[in-house]
């Protein structure tokens, strides 16, 4: 995807989808504010009100994702996004150089890998520190993303965002395996580049 395409969707997704939320959130504001409605009522907008401000945040995230320009390397980029992700958490690099001549396509959606692992890190995981490895040998890429959380990766199997890091790991024929206990969680990928 080139980077006007990619400011083309950022930008239909900014005028689109997430005008269309800030207006819900709006609407939703404006029924909390009502004096007749009774308590659950008022539990459930606002349960629904949390709900919607969070799918802006992300939405805003994949806004800045897309008009981000791509020219530096994968390592400079995974740094990047821990940084944004996990600015709360003590993060710790081991970064092979991913090789220039390797596909950027293919490195693009390691970095998007990388994100929702970090995302569900921040949101579910609960840990004090985070480490980010990658290595790069023998044509193959290794990305390994621990925590030191309380786990329960495996129990969140189902949920959109495991399933989202599964679909890429298949379309960069990747390996994708994780560990997860009440120490932590280990989630692991491997995908050729050659």
């Amino acid at each position: 995807m080139t980077i006007t395409e990619r400011h083309r969707i950022a930008l239909d997704l900014h005028d689109g989808i997430a005008q269309d939320l800030v207006g819900i959130g709006y609407a939703l504001d404006l029924l909390l504010a009502r004096e007749d409605s009774n308590a659950e009522a008022r539990v459930s907008l606002r349960t629904l009100r949390f709900t919607v401000a969070d799918l802006i945040e992300k939405i805003r995230r994949e806004i800045y994702q897309l008009r981000e320009e791509k020219d530096s390397d994968l390592t400079s980029r995974l740094r990047v996004v821990a940084e944004r992700i996990c600015a709360s958490h003590e993060v710790h690099y081991s970064l092979d150089h991913f090789p220039t001549d390797a596909n950027m396509d293919l490195a693009e959606q390691i970095e998007r890998i990388a994100t929702e692992v970090l995302r569900n890190i921040f949101a579910h995981a609960q840990a004090e520190s985070v480490w980010i490895t990658l290595m790069c040998n023998s044509g193959f890429a290794d990305l390994i993303i621990r925590d030191d959380g309380v786990g329960g990766f495996a129990e969140r199997e189902n949920h959109h965002g495991f399933s989202g890091i599964q679909e890429r790991a298949k379309i960069v024929d990747g390996e994708l395996d994780f560990e997860s206990s009440a120490t932590g969680t280990q989630v692991h990928l491997r995908v050729p580049y050659l």
